[in-house]
């Protein structure tokens, strides 16, 4: 039987390393298979996602996002948050 892992990140990206340990966390627990694992960003990590992004710390939020995306991980972003900040 699959357990059900939601994991629910807030931190803005490139700020601090709150989200991108989110992120490390989700890719790890994806690839140790035997779960369905749903990513839902709220907060200033819906921002992570935005394209035209050019990191200079060495990791790309985006990118890693991308791949939980192609490892078919379901990513929800909270509408409040993204209203917000003028994401659509």
């Amino acid at each position: 039987m699959k357990q059900d892992i939601v994991v629910i990140a807030n931190g803005a990206p490139y700020g601090s390393e709150s989200l991108f340990n989110a992120l490390r966390l989700a890719i790890a627990l994806n690839e140790q298979g035997g779960i369905t694992l749903k990513l839902f960003l709220m907060s200033d990590a819906v921002s992570a996602a935005l394209a035209g992004q050019a990191p200079a710390e060495g990791y790309n939020l985006r990118q890693m996002l991308e791949i939980l995306l192609a490892q078919g991980v379901t990513i929800r972003l909270c509408k409040t948050c993204t209203d917000a900040r003028g994401i659509t």
